[in-house]
């Protein structure tokens, strides 16, 4: 049961760096897709209001399935969405396209951050001390390499579409490689609210 525990911990710690080290990738290319689409700071400052809308609705959409079906179900599958979806904003072409493709990404990224805060709660019931700190600051870590890797890609030419559908296959194979790990779920309805107060503190 302790190995399991660890493993489960390590899944965590995955699954918190991959959602910080997505967003952080988003965030570096901003100026990129804000020139490729050619639209001027206004309308883009409208158009994170739709990521947050869309952050919002797989908030509310992850948490009672995660008390029905346990974050070990919904982890994996948010993190696909989360991964699939973090190149749309790079292929888009106008506006529109990428108003629909901040929302499909911000869904992906919402759900993830309850389910994933879900599993956290649970690993921490394990442990003799507290942990989800520790799960935060590895959200953060994966948002400054994000930094690193974006400006680095950014320094070879490489075009938004190109870096963040790189990213978004590598964060595939680590949601599929972290899913075995993720413990069996007792389910409870107190999940969703820890889930949604790890995810305002940070």
């Amino acid at each position: 049961m302790e190995r399991s525990l660890r493993a489960g911990r390590s899944a965590t710690f995955a699954y918190f760096a991959l959602n910080g080290f997505l967003m952080g990738m988003w965030v570096v290319h901003i100026p990129s897709v804000e020139h490729r689409v050619g639209i001027d700071h206004a309308v883009l400052g409208w158009l994170l209001l739709v990521l947050g809308a869309g952050a919002f609705a797989g908030m509310q959409v992850s948490g009672p399935l995660t008390d029905r079906f346990g974050a070990r179900v919904v982890v994996p599958l948010s993190g696909f969405l989360c991964a699939a979806s973090v190149v749309l904003p790079g292929l888009a072409a106008n506006a529109g396209t990428l108003a629909a493709a901040l929302f499909v990404y911000g869904f992906g990224t919402g759900a993830m951050d309850v389910s994933m805060n879900a599993h956290a709660v649970q690993v921490e019931r394990g442990y003799p001390r507290p942990v989800m700190s520790a799960f935060h600051a590895t959200y953060s870590i994966g948002g400054v390499l994000a930094s690193l890797v974006g400006a680095r890609t950014l320094s070879w030419g490489w075009s938004p579409a190109t870096s963040l559908g790189v990213v978004g296959v590598l964060g595939l194979a680590v949601t599929a490689l972290a899913a075995p790990a993720l413990l069996r779920a007792g389910r409870s309805a107190t999940f969703a609210y820890f889930a949604l107060n790890g995810f305002l503190m940070g």
